[in-house]
């Protein structure tokens, strides 16, 4: 995985990171509202039976899906134990980061999968983290990302080598899964602003959550959403089999 985007996922995270890989502001614009997802979270919601680990990772996305993307294998990530303190600024964005990140507690804990993705001409790689919870976890904690992103603007956390200073920008959801979010967190840095945009999918008891940096703001790249469709079909075909085999 290329280190730019190592250093810039743990700057975003701080200790909310994904620990299974190396994944001051400009003045904070008035962020655009949220298109509501699929499924609007006030309706009643949807959940499916858990999936398990090698579900999960059955489920993930190939690891050779196209021509001018190379994934890497999926990994499932192990409990770090007792979390460690946040150490961003702002407790809305810490509780959105975490949230999305699947480190918020939830009893049952979840089975979380992990995968880098990397694209043809892009020294800037994306990560996907599918975390599917028991009981109505998934439920709880895509509230909480929710909640985290309704207050969130703009955040510090300490960096390899210098502060991390993030502005946070709420973007339109896409229509897919029962309930989804989309945002981008920009932070400047010698090379250009770093943008990583977050893409937040609910679908059933799995939540699914995108992340793609750009470097330099001159051509910033989305995680391309035809993969992110073809993830969720895959986590829904998925959970349809489960609890096909279970009734």
């Amino acid at each position: 995985m290329p280190a730019l985007l190592a250093v810039a996922t743990l700057a975003v995270a701080g200790c909310s990171a994904n620990t299974s890989k190396p994944a001051s502001a400009p003045t904070p614009s008035a962020p655009a509202a949220a298109s509501p997802s699929a499924a609007s979270p006030s309706a009643a919601p949807s959940v499916s039976r858990p999936l398990t680990a090698e579900q999960l990772v059955a489920a993930a996305l190939p690891t050779e899906e196209g021509p001018d993307s190379y994934g890497h294998p999926v990994a499932v990530r192990e409990p770090r134990g007792k979390d460690r303190k946040s150490e961003v600024s702002e407790p809305a964005c810490a509780l959105m980061l975490e949230a999305a990140h699947a480190r918020r507690p939830s009893r049952p804990s979840p089975v979380v999968a992990v995968q880098t993705f990397n694209w043809k001409d892009d020294i800037n790689g994306g990560d996907s983290t599918l975390a599917s919870y028991g009981n109505s976890g998934a439920v709880a904690v895509f509230a909480e990302v929710r909640e985290g992103l309704s207050a969130c603007r703009y955040f510090e956390s300490p960096g390899p080598s210098t502060t991390y200073k993030g502005t946070v920008t709420v973007d339109p959801a896409p229509q897919l899964g029962d309930e989804a979010v989309q945002f981008e967190i920009t932070a400047p840095s010698e090379m250009g602003p770093h943008v990583t945009q977050y893409t937040v999918i609910r679908t059933g008891s799995v939540i699914a959550t995108f992340s793609k940096l750009s470097v330099g703001g001159h051509d910033v790249r989305a995680f391309p959403p035809a993969m992110i469709a073809q993830q969720i079909s895959l986590l829904q075909q998925a959970q349809s089999r489960v609890s096909l085999e279970t009734t």
